[in-house]
């Protein structure tokens, strides 16, 4: 079938064939066209819901009938009814430009929001008519998205006196829904070993997440002077450290009389598990018992109802004045080029506890969160020198010969 081509020489003809200059028209006329067909539909859903053919068809309502009829999402439905009977009651300068296909339905959304935002006690017919004729004025040069913002703040040019009282109802009704529609949901993953998360924050609450969040996920330098992390990566290792920082300084609430804290169960057979049930590997048990402290169970296999505890006399953990010695010497992080500071770090065994290391000066070194992950992957080796500071030996695959190296607040080994 050969493509028509009307008077324009545009109209009809395959896109290909058209001038960049023919093209360009092209799709504005479709907008345009487009436009007066959503404008259509809306004045045949009103006469539909004025004649109420919904009954008629054996539907409950016009949302049910027009769902049923256009196959859209139910929530979409009920928007379209609702705008063409806005439209037709209270907009007559928004049906017309509609109608003319000089905006789109985005627009005609955006001012039947913003006209019916208009607190009732202000809300004349004369100030509904400037208000509704500045926004049709601003569509037609701007896109929905940004006549809603001008819209938030247009009573400040159009009735500057009433522009607090309906900015203050606006950020009320936000908040409110907000406040009803605020969730958090996490649940284990046995699949993934994860535990996904979706939400949704009121935006004070999500301010004081980021207020937390945003030091803690500061870009840290890795063995290559850069952090390679995604900001993502980084998001959750800054929530794992605030959670630490909480459960460490007990300002969680108890459970059962009991300090919140996490468990790890290990036994001699090999199993490591959390409070749950989870299950977790040798080298994250390892990371974790830098700074944890342990007791002992025993139950005898003869009497398995007798178990028994017995307490560790040892020092278990860099606490009081020994944390202090590490925080003076080290600095913080010891890693090299790293500057997070002393509250900020773990307290790592060089020669870990379970194989037989000592809670003691020499024996320990402060890392933080980031650093203390990657030794425990075992690539990197941490040494004291002769002076004794602390110095990290890099993975052949980073520097062959092993070289050490050092923090920069350190200075050099005599």
């Amino acid at each position: 079938m050969e493509s028509t081509i009307c008077s324009n020489g545009i109209a009809g003809a395959a896109a290909w064939s058209m001038s960049d200059d023919q093209l360009t028209t092209a799709l504005l006329d479709n907008q345009t066209a487009l436009h007066k067909h959503e404008a259509r539909r809306l004045e045949l859903i009103r006469e539909a819901d004025g004649r109420n053919l919904a009954v008629t068809a054996g539907a409950a309502n016009t949302q049910q009938w027009v769902a049923g009829m256009l196959r859209v999402p139910p929530a979409e439905a009920g928007a379209m009814v609702k705008l063409a009977s806005h439209l037709d009651s209270e907009l007559p300068a928004t049906t017309q430009a509609l109608a003319d296909g000089d905006i789109s339905v985005g627009h005609a959304r955006v001012i039947s929001r913003v006209v019916t935002m208009l607190p009732p006690q202000i809300s004349t017919p004369e100030l509904r008519s400037r208000v509704e004729a500045t926004l049709v004025e601003r569509s037609a040069t701007f896109d929905p998205v940004t006549v809603r913002q001008l819209g938030n703040r247009l009573l400040e040019t159009v009735a500057p006196d009433l522009a607090d009282q309906v900015l203050e109802q606006k950020l009320k009704l936000d908040e409110a829904h907000a406040e009803r529609g605020r969730f958090f949901r996490m649940s284990y993953d046995e699949t993934t070993g994860t535990w996904p998360v979706n939400g949704r924050l009121p935006k004070v609450v999500g301010e004081r997440l980021k207020l937390v969040l945003d030091p803690l996920a500061a870009p840290q330098p890795g063995p290559d002077g850069r952090d390679t992390r995604l900001p993502e990566q980084r998001n959750v290792d800054a929530l794992d450290e605030a959670c630490r920082r909480l459960l460490a300084d007990k300002l969680v609430p108890s459970h059962g009389g009991n300090p919140t804290q996490l468990v790890v169960t290990v036994t001699n057979t090999g199993g490591r598990t959390l409070h749950t049930g989870i299950e977790l590997s040798r080298k994250i048990v390892d990371q974790l018992m830098c700074e944890a402290d342990r007791t002992y169970l025993v139950k005898p296999e003869d009497q398995p109802g007798r178990v028994t505890l017995l307490t560790d006399t040892e020092q278990r953990l860099f606490q009081g004045k020994l944390r202090r010695l590490l925080e003076l010497r080290d600095g913080g992080c010891a890693f090299p080029g790293c500057d997070r500071p002393p509250g900020w770090c773990h307290a790592h065994h060089l020669t870990p506890w379970s194989e037989g290391g000592k809670t003691s000066r020499d024996n320990g070194v402060l890392l933080c969160g980031y650093h203390h992950r990657l030794i425990h992957q075992g690539a990197w080796t941490i040494r004291l020198a002769r002076d004794g500071l602390p110095e990290f030996l890099p993975p052949d695959w980073i520097d062959p010969s092993r070289t050490p190296l050092r923090n920069h607040r350190f200075v050099p080994a005599a």
